[in-house]
């Protein structure tokens, strides 16, 4: 055991005691900052697009895109003040709060008396004052040949931001068989915002006047467009309090355990990886023949297991007490705005998923890592592991395509029948636990996964004395497998 924990040691020293290990705590959290935000930083960072309407109908489709526009940018503000005002004061508030701003049914200028009314003060400044992604310009001619120079930057329009490009010119013709056509002329081809939108403004406006043709008039439309069942969710599982509705907390275990079966597969395909380029590196170092004069193969293959696990859980500790100490300062102040937040909070950190998220990752480690190792070592450069890396990766990127799906389809027959699959049921099961599956299927599915991980961690143990003395490499298990295809 000596032998073991010295090699262990000397493992987990060999990342700690690096720059590179620093780095890698720091890195997580920052890339996961900036992968949260970077479709809000590529969508805020887009230029605006100023584009023209010719409306060649004479029906004044042109007044009605500019119109369409403004109500839509009315109802973005809106819906920002009410999620603002519910987070923070509650759903009653925000409903009070809407009642002072719909007071201009039109446009936005009992926004402030709205934000005032809700006490958000400096947060709510920035409401109803974005940059517009659409702004519609008067046309700076009327044919596409005088047109043309303007959308391809040779000539500019006057905006408020200064001399701009055009970024499309939409002309509204009639056209038979359709209550108008709409002709879209852009330099660029990807972008559909702009066309979209107009298409949009303008399908509602016909239907709305197809409505009133019929007798509706736009009170009565609005009222009929209005009506919707109101639906109020019930918690049916054992254990919840007669009559108490679905709340945000109720749902946020199944997101925790699924980031948690995301996070479980992304730190055992990482320590597994590194425990396989170790080796591998070790053996082209002639460093596995030293270890191999001071200690017994089982030392070796437990040592190192134990010094790579040793390094997750120094990942985990240090992110866990980051992120629980900010939860927890950031929690005390929302909570104090909303008491609901706290019960939320509490949902987040349910001792029963940390703690069976640490019994995944270990049996999910021990498995791959074991596998790992033995891979790691029959081959002597990473050029041979990387040729037998592609069956184990695919097995290990299979249960992703099924958490993708998971949440909202966690009662599939398939995503219970693949949960039983033994190397991938640390994910997947861990993904079903706020399901509260039978407990006859719970250890059913975790004996079968312990029972493989001992076959696993034996059967690599074989293989890894094996490499270890060069008696196998990468070539015998082609040869392996070459044989086995002749004799069948």
């Amino acid at each position: 055991m000596r032998a073991s924990y010295l090699i262990a040691r000397r493992e987990y020293l060999s990342y700690i005691a690096t720059w590179g290990f620093w780095l890698s705590i720091l890195a997580v959290p920052v890339f996961a900052a900036i992968g949260g935000a970077l479709p809000g930083l590529i969508q805020n960072s887009q230029p605006t697009r100023y584009f023209a309407v010719i409306d060649e109908t004479g029906r004044g489709l042109d007044q009605v895109v500019e119109q369409g526009l403004e109500a839509q940018r009315r109802e973005a503000v809106r819906d920002q003040l009410e999620g603002m005002v519910e987070v923070m004061r509650g759903e009653a508030a925000a409903q009070e709060v809407l009642a002072v701003f719909d007071q201009d049914p039109d446009g936005v200028s009992y926004l402030d008396e709205a934000v005032e009314a809700a006490g958000l003060g400096e947060a709510g400044a920035a409401l109803g004052s974005e940059r517009r992604e659409r702004v519609m310009v008067d046309p700076p001619a009327r044919d596409m040949a005088q047109l043309r120079p303007y959308l391809t930057g040779e000539r500019m329009i006057e905006t408020p931001a200064g001399e701009r490009a055009l970024f499309a010119a939409l002309i509204l013709r009639n056209a038979p068989g359709a209550p108008v056509a709409i002709e879209y002329h852009s330099t660029n081809v990807t972008s559909d915002s702009v066309k979209n939108a107009v298409r949009d403004i303008l399908r509602s406006h016909f239907r709305e006047q197809a409505f009133m043709e019929r007798g509706l008039s736009p009170a009565d439309l609005n009222a009929v467009m209005a009506i919707s069942p109101d639906v109020i969710e019930i918690d049916a599982r054992p254990g919840a309090e007669a009559g108490a509705e679905i709340t945000r907390a109720d749902r946020a275990p199944f997101i925790v355990a699924i980031a948690f079966a995301f996070v479980l597969w992304l730190a055992v395909f990482s320590v597994a990886n590194m425990l396989l380029t170790s080796l591998v590196e070790e053996k082209g170092g002639k460093i596995i023949e030293l270890l191999l004069s001071t200690a017994r193969f089982h030392e070796i293959l437990i040592g190192k297991l134990a010094g790579v696990a040793g390094v997750s859980v120094t990942l985990f500790a240090i992110w866990g007490a980051v992120g629980g100490g900010l939860a927890l300062l950031g929690g005390a102040v929302l909570a104090g705005m909303n008491p609901a937040i706290a019960e939320l909070l509490a949902s987040l950190f349910d001792p029963g998923l940390i703690l069976a998220a640490m019994f995944f990752f270990t049996a999910g480690y021990l498995m791959y890592g074991a596998i790992f190792l033995a891979m790691g070592s029959l081959c002597d450069t990473l050029q041979d592991a990387q040729t037998l890396m592609g069956p184990v990766i695919w097995t290990l990127l299979l249960p992703m395509f099924f958490l993708v799906f998971s949440f909202e389809a966690t009662d599939s027959v398939l995503l219970r029948a693949a949960s039983w699959f033994p190397l991938w049921t640390p994910f997947l099961m861990m993904a079903r636990l706020p399901t509260e599956p039978p407990l006859w299927e719970l250890a059913g599915a975790s004996g079968l996964m312990i029972v493989t991980t001992v076959l696993v961690v034996w059967g690599a143990a074989a293989v890894f004395r094996q490499g270890a003395l060069r008696q196998a490499d990468a070539d015998s298990v082609r040869r392996f497998f070459r044989l086995k295809k002749k004799g069948a």
